[in-house]
């Protein structure tokens, strides 16, 4: 997902802000707009977008790097930053275009493709920087390879999800750019003795599709969901390649997610600790009830068996665990709770840092 407005400046950090310091920034923005704590507010919706893919971006070295180097086209699927920078030194040397005969140093339409040296050179120019395009941006917009007589290339998307789609499953459009030849020339890069002036030579056109993808419960970060036939047609005419959706899962503000196991951590009462109790909590499910043991401790993990992350491939789902937190009250000074508490330590039979070595 590609995102014009400044990153550094959705986040509000600095240019040369650490890592740790785009965590933080991330951290205090998602606790304040995540869609589960502002239900049915687009605007927090979209702004949690803008700071979650901010975040993807900014707290990763390669991808910072492209971003500071190139801006959002350098997080382009396909993006090739070594052809990009020799693109770059080619144009700076002061090559260019030129659609009419004595326009200046570069390639001439009209000459190119004659019989002459200097036509002959000038279509051996254009062919390579044909290619150098067509490699830089890895053939319109996707990453792979592929040949007529093999078939269309297979392209790669990036896609970010909202954390509980991930986990129950969803169905989402989304508008992708895929290669198709180019309906002038028919995928040749020719019109004739010349280069098709459509498609530059390099016999592709971009075409964009909308398309409703099919997000399977329980995907995780970093999975393959696959379109068969959507990827790149190959130049000759053929069977087009596949489209792979390379899944980005939001991370949520008070879940953990590890593997098909979650956790959450839920604050008790030292009253509900001590003698126990029946607490609610949120599970992907909706809401259950847990039993608190007796002298419960702070830390301590419940286990909830299969409320975790459903199989994508049909085994048993994982498990959610809640870890307790023991909180205390802030008003520490009322007479009768301090009174409380000195009985309350009374209870202890020993130092609780006793047996605490290192």
């Amino acid at each position: 997902m590609a995102n014009q407005k400044d990153l550094y400046a959705v986040l509000g950090v600095p240019k040369d802000a650490k890592i740790e310091d785009v965590k933080k920034a991330y951290r205090k923005l998602a606790r304040k707009y995540h869609p589960d704590l502002n239900p049915g507010n687009k605007q927090a919706e979209e702004r949690f977008k803008e700071i979650s893919f901010a975040h993807d971006v900014l707290s990763d070295p390669d991808k910072r790097k492209l971003y500071d180097e190139f801006g959002s086209e350098g997080l382009q699927p396909g993006f090739d930053a070594t052809r990009a920078r020799e693109y770059r030194r080619w144009a700076e040397s002061g090559h260019g275009f030129s659609f009419r005969r004595g326009a200046g140093p570069g390639f001439d339409f009209e000459s190119f493709g004659s019989e002459s040296p200097r036509g002959r050179r000038r279509a051996d120019d254009e062919r390579g920087f044909a290619d150098m395009l067509n490699e830089m941006f890895g053939g319109l917009g996707g990453s792979g390879a592929g040949t007529a007589e093999e078939g269309g290339q297979s392209i790669e998307y990036p896609l970010e999800v909202d954390f509980w789609d991930a986990i129950r499953g969803t169905r989402t459009a989304v508008t992708v750019r895929r290669p198709v030849p180019c309906p002038d020339c028919r995928g040749t890069g020719r019109q004739g003795r010349r280069a098709c002036t459509r498609c530059a030579g390099t016999g592709q056109t971009e075409e964009r599709e909308r398309l409703t993808v099919k997000i399977p419960p329980g995907v995780s970060d970093g999975a393959r969901v696959r379109v068969k036939g959507k990827g790149g047609a190959p130049r000759g005419g053929g069977r087009p390649g596949d489209l792979y959706f390379v899944i980005k899962v939001r991370p949520h503000p008070h879940i953990q997610r590890d593997g098909k196991d979650l956790t959450i951590e839920v604050p008790v009462t030292i009253g509900e600790a001590m003698l126990g109790s029946t607490i609610t909590v949120p599970t992907p499910d909706g809401r259950v009830q847990l039993k608190v043991p007796k002298g419960s401790q702070s830390g301590q993990r419940l286990r909830l068996s299969g409320r975790g992350v459903p199989d994508p491939k049909g085994g048993p789902p994982g498990d959610l665990y809640v870890r307790l937190l023991i909180q205390v009250p802030k008003n520490g000074s009322a007479e009768r709770l301090r009174e409380a508490v000195e009985t309350l330590e009374r209870a202890y039979g020993e130092n609780p840092r006793a047996r605490l070595t290192l």
